[in-house]
Formats: structure tokens, C-alpha cells, sequence
């Protein structure tokens, strides 16, 4: 039997939009934009390579995506248009030792390992070198997903590292609890997992399937077994009212073309 994809979801702090990353097979993934209010998936584009998630990140209005890529021996961290993965700004590099980036909350442009250029496209601004934690050590995350998680809400509890917990607090009492590992039996590389925390510190609920999962507009929405869910909470039943918001299980790999012309890579 061939396994669910593996999805990643990339969510904008200043409005409604994501971007969902579905990989499967292995090297190959496509970007799909999300309108998390209405629920409306739309595919973007696909690659030939793997999109490391950890160290991509999208832009507070949701219109630009920077993302870190690697296809055999060769990477490259990109900046494109959200969702279509066609570069508009394009640092090829030899290894997986650096790369990547993410973005301030005012929207600068921050590049994982190096100075972000003065002259980006689209307007774009960089940002100071230290306005996130280097990850330079040959993994895929070091602080630096803590980090983007910590602006967006989340809080962290304790760790550092790949061994971070953080924590989001839910209405009612509840909170939802990720735990990042490396190494993790069956796992990733880099993995995490998560738990649904009731008042009191009581775990009531170990999501051990789940990919990804935040909190939006008095739901928790999540990423499991190739489908993106949402459900609400019930300080009585837990997860109550689930509804699947769309299954990337079908999907299969089309060359498309982005509705711009990209940097040639």
C-alpha cells in the first residue's frame, strides 16, 4: 500500500491565507494556497525535489513564499509567489549546511546563513541578520522553526533545539502542546508530535498521526494521513464537529506553469 503524503503547512500572520506543502513521492512536492476562512484549496505548482518545511516560511500578508530546496546534490533557497514555487529571487548553493529563510513581522526578508540582498523583487526589503536564530549545522531546523512558531502565538515551555516543546493556548482552558525530536523511530528526520492539552494539565488526547496543527477562528485545524481536517473543542467529548477540509491523497504530479516568468534555475 502506498503511504499518505507527508504535509507541512505554512500559515500568514496578517491574513486568512497558507500554503500547503504535499510531498509524495519523496521528491517530488506541490504547493497548494489555502484560504483558511472559506476553506478553499487551490493548486499551485509542483517540483522535482524536497522542500525542507522547517526552514521555509510565508510572508505576513501571504504573498510570498521563501522556501529551501534540494534535488540530489543540488540546493537552492528561493523566494517565490505564493503558491507557485517559480523563483522570482534564486541562491543556488553545493550543500544542505545552510539555506532558506524566513520573514519579520513587518515583512523584511531574512536568509538562513547569509545577508539578504539590498535589491529584491517585488519590493521587497531585507532584514537584519540576526532577526532570527542561525541554522547552520547541517540539519533542517535548529531554532529557527521554534522561533517562527513563537511569533505566531505559540509559547515555549521548555528545550531548545530539536528537542523544543511549545505550547498554544486554546479557548476554554485547552492548549495544544508540540513537541519537536530528532531522530525519531519511523520518523523524520526532524518530526513533530502533538497533544491536546486540557484544563488543569491533564492530556486528554496524544495526536501521534498529526503533521501539523494550529488554532484558527475557534478551531483546531490539522494535517493527518494526507487530508487537512478541523474540528472544535468540547471541555466533555475533546475534538467534537470533525469535518475534512480537503484530501491531497488523489494528487498526482503536472507540469504547470506558474503565471509569471521565474529566475532560471
Amino acid at each position: 500500500m502506498t503511504p499518505p503524503p507527508r504535509l507541512h503547512v505554512l500559515t500568514a500572520t496578517q491574513s486568512d491565507n497558507a500554503v500547503i506543502l504535499r510531498r509524495g513521492p519523496s521528491a517530488q512536492v506541490a504547493a497548494l494556497s489555502w484560504d483558511r476562512r472559506r476553506n478553499k484549496v487551490e493548486l499551485g505548482r509542483w517540483i522535482n525535489g524536497r522542500i525542507h518545511e522547517y526552514r521555509c516560511d510565508l510572508s505576513p500578508d501571504g504573498k510570498h513564499l521563501v522556501y529551501f530546496a534540494c534535488h540530489g546534490s543540488r540546493c537552492w533557497t528561493a523566494v517565490s509567489r505564493t503558491p507557485w514555487l517559480a523563483a522570482i529571487a534564486f541562491w543556488p548553493q553545493a550543500d544542505s549546511w545552510f539555506g532558506g529563510g524566513a520573514f519579520t513581522d513587518e515583512g523584511a526578508l531574512w536568509r538562513n546563513g547569509a545577508a539578504a540582498e539590498d535589491h529584491l523583487p517585488d519590493g521587497l526589503v531585507p532584514a537584519p541578520i540576526d532577526a532570527y536564530p542561525q541554522s547552520t549545522d547541517g540539519f533542517h531546523m535548529g531554532d529557527l522553526a521554534a522561533s517562527r512558531l513563537e511569533r505566531r502565538g505559540w509559547n515555549r515551555i521548555e528545550g531548545a533545539r530539536y528537542e523544543t516543546v511549545l505550547q498554544l493556548e486554546l479557548s476554554s482552558g485547552f492548549a495544544l502542546r508540540q513537541s519537536f525530536s530528532l531522530g525519531r523511530k519511523n520518523r523524520a528526520m526532524i518530526s513533530s508530535s502533538y497533544a491536546l492539552i486540557a484544563p488543569g494539565e491533564e492530556n486528554i488526547a496524544d495526536l501521534n498521526g498529526w503533521e501539523w496543527a494550529d488554532f484558527f477562528e475557534n478551531k483546531i485545524q490539522w494535517a493527518e494521513k494526507g487530508a487537512i481536517w478541523q474540528a472544535k473543542i468540547s471541555r466533555e467529548a475533546g475534538l467534537v464537529e470533525r469535518h475534512l477540509v480537503y484530501d491531497l491523497t488523489p494528487m498526482r504530479f503536472e507540469a504547470i506553469k506558474a503565471p509569471y516568468t521565474g529566475v532560471e534555475q
